[in-house]
């Protein structure tokens, strides 16, 4: 198993790819609707990198730490 430190740039790399995807369906003219989920999850890859850069450092949110977890609600 892989330390925590030597997972950081592939959640680099896939916040990178979700933030290209999100600036190209901006520019195809993508609704807010369309581009919320996108945007969910990079800002929860985005976290869990800054979790796993500094995992001994820093103190961790619940969101990210299964503490308090919950399933999100998908809205139809």
């Amino acid at each position: 198993m892989a330390a925590m430190k030597e997972l950081v740039p592939e959640y680099r790399a896939a916040s990178a790819k979700l933030a290209m995807r999100i600036s190209e369906k901006k520019a195809a003219g993508a609704s807010p609707a369309e581009l919320r989920p996108l945007q969910e999850a990079l800002r929860d890859v985005r976290e869990v990198q800054r979790l796993l850069d500094g995992y001994y450092e820093v103190p961790r949110s619940a969101e990210v730490s299964a503490v308090g977890w919950k399933a999100r609600k998908i809205n139809d």
